[in-house]
C-alpha cells in the first residue's frame, strides 16, 4: 500500500513534481491528514457523520474542567478509525505541556512499513489543532 494518498500522487504528477518516498515525507503526509482530521467538526463531513471532533471551544469556554480523559479517547478513536497507514496508535495526555490556554497529547505509532511516528497534538484555545513531529 502506498505510503501518500491517491490523490496527493495525482496532484504531484500533475505539477510535475518527483514522488517523494522518503520516511520524512511519508510522516508529513500522515501527520497533515491527521491535523485536517481532528480540525474537522463532527458532523460536517459528508462521507461519515462520525468523522472529526466535536466544538473543540467549549473545552475552553465552560466553566468546568474539561474531561481531557474522554477528549483523549476522542482523539485516539478518530486516527485509529480514519488514517489506515498506522498501527499500535498510542495517544496519551502530555501533563508537561498542559496550559490555560492548550492542550497537548503525544502520539506514538507505526507504520505497516515499520516507520516510527513521534509527534505532539496541540489544541488551542480557539479550537485549532496542530500537529508537530516529535523526532
Amino acid at each position: 500500500m502506498s505510503q501518500v494518498r491517491l490523490l496527493k500522487r495525482l496532484t504531484n504528477w500533475q505539477q510535475g513534481k518527483l514522488a517523494k518516498s522518503d520516511s520524512s515525507s511519508i510522516q508529513e503526509s500522515i501527520l497533515l491528514d491527521i491535523e485536517s482530521l481532528l480540525n474537522s467538526q463532527q458532523g460536517n463531513i459528508l462521507i461519515d457523520e462520525q468523522m472529526g471532533l466535536n466544538d473543540l471551544q467549549g473545552h475552553f469556554n465552560s466553566h468546568g474542567a474539561p474531561d481531557l480523559e474522554e477528549l483523549t479517547i476522542h482523539i485516539s478513536t478518530q486516527i485509529t478509525q480514519y488514517e489506515p497507514r498506522l498501527k499500535n496508535i498510542s495517544v496519551t495526555l502530555d501533563e508537561e505541556h498542559k496550559s490555560l490556554s492548550s492542550f497537548s497529547w503525544r502520539l506514538v505509532s507505526m507504520t505497516h512499513d515499520e516507520l516510527d511516528i513521534f509527534a505532539s497534538i496541540i489544541i488551542n484555545a480557539d479550537g485549532r489543532v496542530s500537529i508537530k513531529s516529535a523526532v
